[in-house]
């Protein structure tokens, strides 16, 4: 067989069901880590120049109830600087660290702890051997400005060698995607505004020179501490209403393709990528172990075939963003939650297949346990009208009003009294033998105008429902004559006019996510959720 080349396998792997963190290796697949609970097919296929022979194999996944929190080890040689900003833990503590080792002998070191100017705690201790000393101290979240004085102490004397100010703890989450999350824009109520309580670390670009600031919106000000609109307008809402200091780092690009995302593994900090300059700013931050969420909005620049599979973007769209995801845990371990934005029909004028990528969207927390999307099509925009590429501030507010809850339930133990989240249809199927109803079935209540009538679709074909009515969380649709359709659609990006008015709510005004090609299940067999 080795003689007609025919002696090496080839194994190809493959994971479906749930997001997981991956490693291939000769002759084996290790799962390291799943970011869902339920069933995860895994396949092998193997050949050895021929046909692959193709093994399946089921597994159950259940993750822990609560995913334990890992400590950062600090370096031997750190030290806290101006402005910094620390992550509280699960514990609701942050952890200052003060480091380092003496230029001349000493009996002994201290390191003194301010909150608002007043002395809250002392430690002491005595170097070692080598003048060597490693301080840490709990810090409590809130608006609270702490500092630190740090000295040496010989007989009586005490001598502060430095002092480092305005430090703060709160939470930390990055931003990324592409320009609707750079949100450049310095109008409206967050275009110019900063915080003492709001920060960021580094430039959107990558510098890591400029170390920690206030956030900023906008260019305006120059790119460093720039975490776009609705960045600074969400981290305003959490401070406002949860008394708690926010960073927020942003690492998006405009006019990118998820692909352009990715990490290089062989050079994680690579800075030629957009992932590696994110990371090393979030290292240089010293808050690999405190980001607590990611906010993604991005998918305009995948609404085509520009994918390196060279096929429509749409059918690679999940796959790319489980690896992502995958990266992200693995570089940010203590990743509580992920919150992605469904784009805009015919986002930016890029198609052909937007329907494809919303559902790519649409259909992300299946393969989650953590992960929530929330729909853009129901935001009121100033510019309105077909070809929107970017938000206007306004629209930008409304990003926040949108999102800002499912944070506030998931981070800071709000409890909804009506649902937060978008409509999300779960089935749909044909009520009647006739096949002249169609029952579609969402995650919650609904309501429905027949306007909505215009944006569904049957097969790809519009103008086959003639009326529509909404009981709980059931829609039905009465179609104008029996159809042996086999998919339907909502909202087509060359059809939608851009208006609110047309447009599938949800009792609590959302509106719903888009959905393309979900199968119909013939009369009395309602589908699983697609």
């Amino acid at each position: 067989m080795a003689a007609k080349g025919a002696g090496d396998l080839h194994c190809k792997w493959s994971v479906s069901g749930g997001a997981v963190i991956k490693e291939i290796a000769p002759g084996k697949l290790i799962l390291t880590r799943s970011q869902y609970t339920g069933p995860l097919t895994v396949t092998a296929a193997i050949d050895n120049g021929g046909t692959a022979t193709r093994a399946t194999a089921t597994i159950q996944v259940t993750e822990p109830q609560n995913d334990p929190w890992l400590q950062r080890t600090p370096g031997k040689d750190e030290q806290p600087v101006d402005k910094q900003f620390y992550a509280r833990d699960d514990k609701n503590e942050g952890t200052l660290y003060y480091n380092g080792t003496l230029a001349t002998p000493a009996e002994s070191v201290f390191l003194k702890l301010y909150a608002d100017d007043k002395l809250v705690k002392t430690e002491s201790q005595k170097p070692g051997a080598d003048n060597s000393y490693a301080f840490s101290v709990k810090l409590t979240p809130g608006l609270i400005k702490y500092k630190v004085e740090f000295g040496t102490k010989s007989a009586s004397a005490e001598a502060v060698l430095r002092t480092v100010n305005n430090l703060i703890c709160g939470d930390a989450y990055l931003l990324n995607g592409q320009s609707n999350t750079v949100a450049d824009n310095k109008a409206g109520k967050h275009g110019m505004f900063t915080s003492e309580w709001i920060r960021s670390f580094g430039g959107m670009a990558g510098d890591t020179s400029c170390g920690w600031g206030h956030a900023a919106a906008s260019s305006a000000s120059g790119d460093a501490y720039r975490i776009g609109y609705w960045g600074v307008a969400l981290a305003d809402r959490l401070v406002t209403t949860y008394k708690i200091p926010i960073c927020m780092i942003n690492g998006a690009v405009g006019g990118t393709r998820i692909d352009q995302h990715q990490r290089n593994e062989s050079k994680p900090e690579d800075a030629e990528t957009i992932y590696g300059r994110l990371l090393a700013r979030v290292k240089a931050a010293k808050l690999t172990h405190g980001i607590r969420g990611v906010l993604w909005h991005q998918g305009e620049n995948n609404s085509g075939a520009a994918a390196p599979t060279g096929d429509w973007d749409y059918r690679s769209y999940q796959d790319y963003f489980v690896q992502l995801s995958a990266a992200w845990k693995q570089d940010f371990p203590n990743i509580r939650n992920y919150y992605v934005y469904q784009v805009w029909p015919l986002p930016c004028s890029m198609g052909p297949k937007g329907a494809g990528i919303r559902e790519a969207q649409r259909t992300l927390p299946r393969l989650y346990s953590n992960l929530s999307v929330m729909s853009t099509i129901g935001i009121v925009n100033s510019f309105n009208g077909r070809g929107l590429c970017h938000f206007d501030w306004d629209g930008y507010e409304q990003f926040v009003t949108l999102m800002g809850p499912l944070l506030e339930r998931d981070h800071y133990g709000a409890v909804p009294t009506k649902p937060i989240t978008a409509p999300d249809l779960k089935k749909a199927w044909f009520t009647t033998p006739q096949q002249n109803e169609i029952a579609l079935e969402f995650g919650q209540d609904m309501a429905f105008d027949p306007l909505n009538a215009i944006n569904i679709y049957l097969d790809g074909a519009k103008g086959q429902v003639k009326s529509g009515s909404a009981s709980g969380k059931l829609i039905k649709l009465q179609l104008s004559a029996p159809s042996k359709a086999k998919t339907i659609d909502y909202l087509a990006d060359n059809d939608w006019d851009g208006s609110r008015d047309s447009l599938l709510l949800g009792t609590n005004g959302i509106a719903a996510l888009t959905f393309s090609e979900v199968p119909i299940s013939q009369a009395n067999t309602p589908s699983s959720a697609p």
